[in-house]
């Protein structure tokens, strides 16, 4: 059986910031703080569970960007590059912009905790409200770059 899939050219799973995973901190000692008068063993235990769940659960529920010749991908939602138009990697005080006043409600966005770099997408399908995507990625530039070459 032939793999007809095209070969991934970027992928990127967008993590919270380290100052995210610092302020998590905090979760195991309260938690330690609030099973300590059960039992110092309990504390321990669920301490380490509540913080070993908080890196899951960070993990599996941060945007996943997969691009192929064929599709953007990210999490669940797909769409064919041949509905993208120009891509425009967005930096320093115009996140801010994007992201507030200049946003289009109708815009599909994924932002990230602590990601301060966007992705702004064109969608050129006549048929589909959306008149862009707004990405938080850590590597805008490159995404930008090879969209616009597609």
């Amino acid at each position: 059986m032939t793999n007809l899939s095209s070969p991934v050219l970027y992928q990127e799973r967008t993590l919270p910031s380290l100052g995210f995973y610092a302020a998590t901190l905090f979760v195991p000692v309260a938690v330690f703080v609030i099973a300590l008068p059960f039992s110092e063993e309990v504390g321990l235990v669920l301490s380490a569970l509540s913080f070993s769940l908080v890196l899951v659960t960070t993990w599996f529920f941060s945007p996943l960007i997969t691009l192929t010749a064929e599709h953007l991908t990210i999490g669940k939602v797909k769409i064919e590059t041949k509905y993208l138009g120009t891509a425009k990697s967005i930096e320093g005080d115009e996140v801010f912009m994007e992201r507030g006043t200049l946003l289009d409600s109708r815009a599909y966005t994924v932002f990230q905790i602590g990601v301060k770099q966007l992705v702004k997408i064109a969608i050129n399908d006549k048929r589909d409200p959306t008149p862009y995507w707004l990405i938080a990625s850590r590597n805008p530039e490159v995404i930008a770059g090879l969209l616009n070459k597609l």
